[in-house]
């Protein structure tokens, strides 16, 4: 004798609801439950058809098809957290311990966390499973930005905290339109850049790859009031070129006070520097603080474009260079992107 048909009595607009739910839904579970409904709804097929068809036993499309009737939607798709003892890792003060050390970088791998958590805690787990916990807590595996030993963190918060004050404190002429710019440099070469890009699994990408020392310069500097920008290419640094260069921001107004905010290298002009533009006036940061100068960033763009690639000459690589800097001359909100809305962005335009 045939099994009996099942026959669930919907209304029309659950009915709709069960089909838009299994047509958006992505996840496999939720999907397998609302297509078990689906079957059901169209009294077409016994128990036993639906069991077959979804691959799992007639006890639990039972369950399913009862939590439907009872709970609706929502209540056939609740899981319920398997019954067990929480992982000694879930704790509030291991997870901090976790998280503060990812902030800070000091692992490189899951099987170093391993070992830090058996060593601290005394909790033993596979190093496999310390990607649960590295997915949970949002972590990423990056390549850490180098720090110099000597670097004064008081200073480069003290920095970014009294800028405004640093500004006002120059002497610059009063009624005067006021210009600020962030500045700094950048070497290119015919010594080829390599980065990662993107393959398929189970291929290593290859690129040609060039060991040639020879090198050029470009100085860059972006307003931190209007937007504007202004960039040199130089055969080199040295004192010269970076008068040169504070010559040309002086020149891009003449009718405009120009405050230039750089780095303390040993080629760069210092306050006082006699032979400096009337209308120039430098304010230096602290040492080995380049995170405080958006320049930088500018300078990572350069160099994704021009990576993983070989140059014949210097003069080729500034004809793929410039088209990425054009923009940044040429469109404003492009240096107000770069800079962001942090402390820089809005002291220098307090001020």
């Amino acid at each position: 004798m045939a099994r009996p048909k099942l026959k669930l009595m919907v209304e029309g607009p659950l009915r709709k609801q069960v089909a838009q739910r299994y047509k958006e839904s992505k996840d496999f579970r939720d999907r397998e439950r609302l297509q078990a409904v689906k079957l059901a709804m169209s009294g077409q097929y016994s128990f036993d058809e639906i069991s077959e068809a979804i691959g799992r036993s007639r006890s639990v499309i039972q369950i399913w098809i009862d939590r439907f009737e009872a709970e609706g939607i929502e209540g056939l798709l609740v899981r319920k957290k398997a019954p067990g003892k929480e992982s000694p890792i879930a704790s509030a003060k291991v997870l901090a311990q976790l998280r503060r050390g990812l902030e800070k970088g000091e692992w490189r791998t899951a099987a170093q966390i391993a070992a830090w958590l058996q060593k601290e805690h005394h909790i033993s787990r596979a190093a496999q499973t310390m990607y649960y916990w590295l997915g949970k807590l949002g972590g990423a595996l990056k390549v850490p930005r180098p720090v110099h030993i000597k670097k004064d963190v008081q200073a480069t918060e003290g920095f970014k905290e009294h800028l405004l004050e640093k500004l006002r404190a120059l002497e610059v002429p009063k009624g005067r339109e006021l210009k600020v710019w962030i500045c700094d440099e950048s070497r290119y070469g015919l010594h080829t850049i390599g980065r990662r890009c993107w393959s398929l699994r189970g291929i290593r990408p290859v690129r040609p790859h060039q060991i040639k020392y020879e090198w050029s310069y470009i100085y860059g500097a972006l307003d931190c009031v209007s937007g504007g920008a202004e960039f040199l290419y130089t055969p080199t640094v040295n004192l010269d070129w970076s008068a040169a260069f504070l010559e040309l921001l002086g020149a891009s107004n003449t009718n405009c006070e120009h405050i230039v905010i750089w780095d303390q290298a040993g080629f760069h002009q210092r306050p006082g520097n006699p032979g400096l533009p009337k209308n120039v006036h430098l304010l230096l940061l602290p040492p080995y603080s380049p995170e405080l100068n958006p320049v930088e960033k500018l300078w990572d763009l350069v160099k994704d474009r021009i990576c993983n690639q070989v140059f014949p000459t210097l003069d080729a690589i500034e004809k793929v260079i410039t088209p990425v800097l054009r923009p940044f001359w040429e469109d404003a909100q492009k240096i107000r992107s770069l800079i962001g809305q942090g402390w820089l962005h809005t002291q220098v335009n307090t001020s």
